[in-house]
């Protein structure tokens, strides 16, 4: 049975789920997917013993602001967490990594199996999920960073791709890691058949992670040691002076150990209104209703209401949510330029809405 210590990073805004999530109340905490909000469905996930992996009690890295959700989350998911630290000011996400690593090392020394995972992504069935894990720890255990990918289903131009290489173990080599594409390009991908979504799961050794970022950009590494406290508390000084950079460009894409293990699970990362009903069940007239709502002669619809009632009537293909203090409606194929609404919002010193 192989030990994994999963690190659970609780970051974003997640804007383009307005107005459900605020700054005060992100995306992953509301139940959005099941009873429960997605930050404990990413908890129960990482947790127990199945399917050749075994995890440990997992690493928390959040921000200040949501510390009272995180914590709520863990009580209510019955989850105890190894460490919890919460992060003075965003700094993107290879200064989280190096904290993940850092406590992993801490708690289960160098050569500790790091997952690191975001609190908000859709991930099923969970025995997948494991049977991923177990077929990549062989990688990491050999010193390689390994990262998820997610086998294209259609030509989409709002996630990064890993173009594979060589067979490596059960995964590949990485060949190239390729921005978000445009849709000539992203339909060139998908035909080609050797591209894989970008998941932005990762699973490495503690040492291997901090040795590539000490390589690569010592900066973060540096700014990250001297921020952690024995008691793990970060300092909010020392914290500040490390670079704001995604673990992508600070590592992954200059890294000679990257590997790419194709998933067995399916992902998503419910980013929008729209990836949100797609992960859902709809109705047999293609609808996804969610709380107070009557929807008559309806179809192909996201309608949601919070503490409110939703009516509609001779709609189709919308995505309509309401809070007790605003409503978002758009046609279903527009609804990710909500940050438009947010943008206009903040123009109009709305911080309320924020």
């Amino acid at each position: 049975m192989i030990k994994v210590r999963p690190a659970i990073l609780c970051g974003g805004s997640g804007e383009r789920l307005w107005p459900l999530s605020r700054q005060s109340k992100p995306k992953p905490f509301h139940a959005l997917l099941s009873e429960r909000t997605i930050f404990e469905d990413t908890l129960l996930r990482c947790r127990g013993a199945g399917e050749g992996v075994s995890f440990a009690d997992p690493l928390i890295v959040a921000g200040e602001a949501i510390e009272t959700p995180v914590r709520r989350g863990l009580a209510s998911a019955g989850i105890g967490a190894a460490a919890a630290v919460f992060e003075p000011v965003g700094r993107n996400t290879a200064p989280a990594a190096a904290l993940a690593a850092l406590l992993a090392q801490k708690a289960d020394g160098s050569e500790a199996l790091v997952l690191l995972v975001s609190s908000d992504h859709h991930i099923a069935p969970v025995e997948k999920f494991r049977e991923t894990v177990a077929a990549a720890a062989p990688l990491a255990t050999d010193g390689k960073i390994v990262v998820f990918g997610i086998l294209p289903t259609r030509p989409e131009t709002g996630y990064g791709y890993i173009r594979k290489g060589a067979p490596v173990g059960e995964g590949f080599a990485v060949a190239a890691f390729e921005e978000k594409p445009d849709a000539a390009k992203a339909a060139a991908y998908l035909e080609a058949g050797d591209r894989f979504w970008n998941a932005g799961i990762f699973l490495f050794r503690a040492d291997t992670l901090l040795a590539e970022l000490g390589r690569y950009e010592p900066e973060v590494l540096n700014a990250v040691q001297a921020a952690l406290g024995a008691d793990n508390r970060i300092d909010a000084d020392a914290f500040a002076l490390s670079p704001s950079i995604p673990l992508d460009i600070a590592v992954m894409e200059r890294t000679k150990h990257a590997a790419v293990m194709p998933a067995r699970f399916h992902w998503s990362d419910v980013g929008t209104w729209s990836s949100l009903a797609d992960a859902l069940d709809a109705d047999a007239q293609g609808n996804v209703l969610s709380g107070d709502v009557i929807a008559l002669e309806t179809a192909g619809s996201y309608l949601r209401g919070e503490d409110v009632t939703v009516t509609a009537i001779g709609v189709e293909n919308l995505v309509v949510v309401a809070t007790r203090d605003a409503v978002f409606l758009a046609p279903r194929d527009r609804a990710h330029e909500v940050k438009r609404i947010l943008a206009a919002a903040k123009d109009r010193k709305r911080d309320d809405l924020l």
